[in-house]
């Protein structure tokens, strides 16, 4: 929030990030200090005064409001001993704000914090009517160390670092850090802070009084009837083989492959079942039982049976025993590449967005040729302040797992209701490819540690079945030279080495978080165009040693060759081949190259199907999938933006975001993305023949320029 800007009330959560903020002033001005430099500003005194005001006030209506709830909530420990250490920080906080700075000092008579009637009010409240119902044992409770072998510290210091750490959270950054432990077995979060999210999360539970509807409720319900209709369709595509599997399992049903498979079918079928949806029962609901179906589709292809199975020729296998192993291929199939069910999910997506902006109508389709980018960039911002009326998302999400003490079983993010699906599809006369929305098909317990899920092996043995076989590129957006992603990169990477898979999937990483992308560090102010085209053909030939992967099985020449190229044909047709290419410039550049790359890697391996991989399929490889139906659409015959294209961009962008965190996409890779493409917008509208020649001219097999886009409903 800018200085000086006007807000609503402060959430609990917010009054205690303030505390936090002001507890940490340096009275000899030693360290750096935003909130010290602005508490300072002479400009923005009333309103800074008022911040600190209605921090104490916020303070003071949440302990009003668990006095009110009575003993019962006064005697829960963790309660008291977060207002107890709320007390001592508002206490620090008014002691700093006084030393550090002249805020209300010989303001109307005012001698300082301590004085406010706010502050007052707090502290009366506190000792006349809360601290008479607390029990004398408060500093002997809850010793957090024994399991986790942490020293006791100071309540303060607890509350401080957790809301360091909270922030963190609250950003939803690294959140799979819950899931998964260091290299010698201990959490990367304290139980402190465990703790700490709980007391936030009851903070805010406890206060808030929502304004209108809370669209997330209905997240459940979206889902429930999300997998119904998935249920029916991977039931459909096996649908073949089921009749005749049912009748021989019948005779092999003491086969442990045969039940696991019968188990998963049934599960199936339940979800499929329109009484099982949640508005049609009271029991268990059609999302449990495709919970169910994971698990049994998992527990199949891991059993010795299967792997045996596999290792036999296939005419010596019983009759059941043949159909069970082309069953789960197909289901397993079907599941990594099913069409979603989407009218509902899109109608929620826009119907967020609509009450997000119905305040400012925006210009959609009409004289500004980039009305599309500016759309969402406005969009955006409206969402995120509609989005602030609502309980944290994030906060929330990771309070769930504390409160299931699911942190403890690994990062597995299709089991935590993050299902893979088909997004959109390219065609010519003669090639169709299918983009997949999959999150890392990998399971991580320990930081070090990480390996494929089984299913994910299933499905790719799948695309073995079909004849010709397909072939799927995965284009790893993790960072390999990061410790915490190092792993799953590492796994992913060595998939497709082994025999079995090294004719069905391509594997190549493409760094999205290193200095060169960001253009941070030594490459901030390096603006000489030729010297960073270098640096980037440098950085593709470094490697690994830079963060990129491309298999062996690939032609590095081609790569490298085809880079070349089409890192002149960028810096002509859309920088004007000027010399000098600002940081905004060298972004925007390296954006579009990386699309750029990805056609041409499609063009090379023939993949009837490609997935962007991130962790979660959230942020980073929401935000490419965007961009890469941009780049198709921008360089196909009719690249003219309509409503309903931008409704689908909300969608690729927004989905997993809203309906998973309960939040916006990261806006650091929005707005990259956005920024990058109204650049290529300005220069397809400035010169449309010219550019998408050139571009186009770059591939030799799959003709750019006709292709056509088919959303996927």
């Amino acid at each position: 929030m800018k200085k000086g800007a006007k807000r609503g009330k402060l959430s609990v959560t917010e009054a205690m990030e303030e505390l936090s903020r002001f507890a940490e002033l340096d009275e000899k001005k030693v360290l750096s200090n935003v909130a010290q430099e602005e508490l300072s500003d002479p400009e923005y005194r009333e309103s800074n005064q008022e911040k600190v005001k209605e921090t104490f006030r916020v303070l003071h209506n949440y302990l009003q409001r668990v006095y009110e709830k009575g003993e019962g909530e006064l005697e829960d420990a963790e309660t008291r001993q977060g207002i107890q250490s709320i007390m001592l920080m508002a206490n620090e906080a008014a002691q700093k704000i006084d030393k550090c700075t002249a805020l209300f000092k010989g303001t109307h008579g005012e001698g300082g914090v301590q004085e406010l009637k706010e502050f007052q009010d707090l502290q009366e409240f506190y000792l006349n009517k809360i601290m008479k119902k607390f029990h004398a044992t408060l500093a002997k409770e809850e010793a957090w160390e024994a399991e986790w072998g942490e020293a006791e510290v100071d309540l303060l210091d607890i509350q401080r670092r957790g809301l360091k750490d909270l922030e963190t959270v609250k950003r939803d950054k690294e959140y799979e850090l819950f899931f998964i432990r260091k290299e010698d077995g201990k959490p990367f979060f304290s139980r402190n802070l465990l703790r700490h999210i709980k007391l936030v999360g009851k903070f805010d539970e406890t206060i808030g009084e929502l304004t209108g509807e809370d669209p997330f409720l209905r997240i459940k319900a979206i889902e429930d009837r999300t997998v119904h209709e998935a249920a029916r369709e991977i039931l459909q595509a096996s649908h073949d083989f089921l009749d005749s599997f049912v009748k021989d399992a019948v005779q092999e049903r003491d086969s442990p492959l045969v039940l696991s498979t019968m188990k998963a079918i049934m599960a199936l079928m339940l979800a499929a079942n329109p009484r099982n949806l949640l508005q049609q029962t009271m029991g268990k609901s059609s999302l449990s039982y495709f919970h169910d179906f994971q698990l049994f589709l998992r527990e199949a292809v891991v059993k010795e049976d299967y792997t045996a199975a596999l290792d036999k020729p296939f005419e010596q296998l019983g009759a059941a025993e043949k159909q069970a192993i082309q069953i789960l291929h197909r289901l397993a199939h079907a599941f990594f590449t099913r069409q979603p069910y989407a009218t509902e999910a899109g109608i929620f997506v826009e119907t967020i967005f609509s009450k997000a902006c119905h305040k400012f109508p925006l210009t959609e389709d009409g004289k500004n040729p980039l009305w599309m980018w500016n759309a969402l960039v406005d969009e955006d911002e409206h969402l995120r302040q509609y989005l602030t009326l609502f309980p944290n998302g994030p906060l929330l999400k990771t309070l769930d797992v504390v409160r299931e003490g699911e942190e403890h079983g690994g990062f597995d993010p299709m089991h935590h209701e993050n299902f893979p699906h088909g997004l959109f599809s390219f065609t010519t006369d003669s090639y169709e490819c299918t983009l997949l929305r999959i999150p890392s098909p990998t399971l991580q317990s320990h930081i070090d540690q990480a390996k494929i899920v089984p299913e994910f092996k299933a499905f790719l043995r799948g695309l073995g079945n079909f004849f010709p076989k397909k072939k799927l590129l995965l284009v790893n957006l993790q960072d390999r030279t990061s410790w915490h992603e190092h792993a799953r990169c590492m796994v992913l990477e060595e998939l497709q080495k082994s025999a079995e898979f090294s004719e069905i999937l391509y594997v190549v990483t493409l760094p999205k978080d290193t200095e060169f992308y960001l253009q941070t560090g030594i490459y901030e102010k390096l603006d000489d165009a030729a010297v960073f085209k270098s640096q980037l053909l440098e950085q593709l030939d470094s490697g690994e040693g830079c963060g990129f992967f491309f298999p062996p099985n690939l032609k590095i020449k081609e790569i490298t060759d085809f880079s070349k190229q089409a890192v002149e044909v960028i810096h002509n047709s859309i920088f004007g081949g000027k010399g000098i290419l600002t940081r905004k410039n060298r972004l925007d550049f390296l954006e579009l190259f990386y699309h750029f790359l990805t056609f041409k890697l499609i063009e090379m391996t023939s993949s009837d199907l490609c997935s962007f991989i991130c962790k979660d399929a959230i942020d980073t490889s929401a935000v490419m999938a965007s961009g890469f139906y941009a780049f198709i659409k921008m360089l196909s015959k009719q690249p003219h933006w309509r409503p309903q294209d931008k409704q689908f961009v909300h969608r690729l962008l927004y989905q997993g975001a809203l309906m998973m965190r309960e939040r916006a996409v990261d806006d650091t890779r929005l707005h990259r993305f956005v920024g990058a493409f109204s650049d290529f917008q300005a220069e397809i509208d400035a010169q449309k023949s010219k550019t998408q020649t050139a571009c186009s001219a770059l591939y030799k097999k799959i003709p750019l320029t006709e292709t056509k886009l088919q959303h996927h409903p």
